[in-house]
């Protein structure tokens, strides 16, 4: 786990970190480009929206995304994970993070996100940290589709339970 790594709530004075990294060459082909105002509103926490800052040993370091949905019976759907400087154990750092807020929340269930077929050091990722390839039934995923991003072509979903986070912290 890399040292220093922590998480903090985004401001609109963050924006201009957030799209500069977001739209990098690299970074574009990988994550969706979000306007200005997509992003404020995730910072104003709209419709179960929440929009932090990963911070490294005290500087901006990347930004997580995620929707609370739990009111709609999909827990928490991490929808992006972007950190400027890969391979260091930033991301894997930030995610626990933000897993050990999420699991500890009253009502959460499970965490989720979708992971493209192709992106495999992403998998590796969320499979260390205890997330699993999940298929719901068709009316599940119908649930969750609707209560966030629908799962398109070439990507799966994966979750972790809460409870299952929880013991395996606890360790």
């Amino acid at each position: 786990m890399a040292p220093g790594v922590g998480l903090r709530r985004s401001t609109v004075a963050d924006l201009p970190f957030i799209t500069t990294l977001e739209r990098l060459p690299e970074n574009r082909e990988h994550i969706g480009q979000w306007t200005d105002d997509e992003h404020r509103a995730a910072i104003d926490r709209v419709g179960g929206r929440e929009h932090w800052i990963i911070e490294r040993d005290g500087a901006k370091a990347g930004y997580l995304i995620a929707y609370d949905a739990t009111d709609r019976a999909a827990g928490i759907y991490v929808k992006r994970i972007l950190v400027a400087d890969k391979e260091r154990g930033t991301g894997t750092a930030a995610l626990t993070c933000f897993l050990d807020d999420a699991c500890a929340r009253e009502g959460v269930e499970f965490v989720w996100l979708l992971v493209r077929d192709k992106n495999e050091r992403g998998q590796a990722v969320y499979r260390k940290l205890g997330m699993r390839r999940y298929d719901p039934p068709a009316g599940e995923a119908a649930r969750w589709d609707a209560a966030v991003d629908p799962a398109g072509e070439g990507v799966f979903r994966m979750r972790i339970e809460a409870s299952a986070w929880r013991r395996s912290r606890a360790r």
